[in-house]
């Protein structure tokens, strides 16, 4: 058995986009769901008048505390009572692209989730 779900959102007037992946087999009496989610949100949309600004918009994120290095969990989760394996893991942070005359400041956060349950207590 193998079950697949894929969705992609994206809303232009909020400026998000969400990306979801899920899928659920089954292998040697194991039931496995596996979710894979990416979020991007646009923060922030600098307009450039000339290179200067660019540098000015550079010395600003520096001096402000602005630009900072991305975040990253694990947590995992063993049960014998439930015959479950769970794990979660997640990166969060901040990028930026230049297109044209703008800076957009984008936030993202990637999850993988896992779950390993015993197919014979999964139902």
């Amino acid at each position: 058995m193998r079950e697949v779900v894929f969705k992609n959102l994206t809303s232009v007037n909020s400026r998000k986009k969400d990306i979801f992946l899920q899928e659920v087999f089954e292998k040697d009496g194991v039931l496995a769901r596996t979710e894979r989610r990416c979020f991007y949100y646009i923060k922030d949309i600098t307009h450039l008048e000339n290179q200067d600004d660019l540098q000015k918009w550079l010395e600003v994120q520096n001096k402000a505390g602005n630009i900072s290095k991305r975040q990253f969990y694990i947590y995992k989760e063993h049960s014998d009572s439930l015959g479950e394996d769970k794990l979660l893991c997640k990166i969060l942070g901040t990028f930026y692209a230049i297109i044209d005359q703008c800076v957009y400041t984008i936030v993202f956060l990637h999850s993988f989730r896992v779950r390993f349950t015993k197919s014979t207590l999964a139902k």
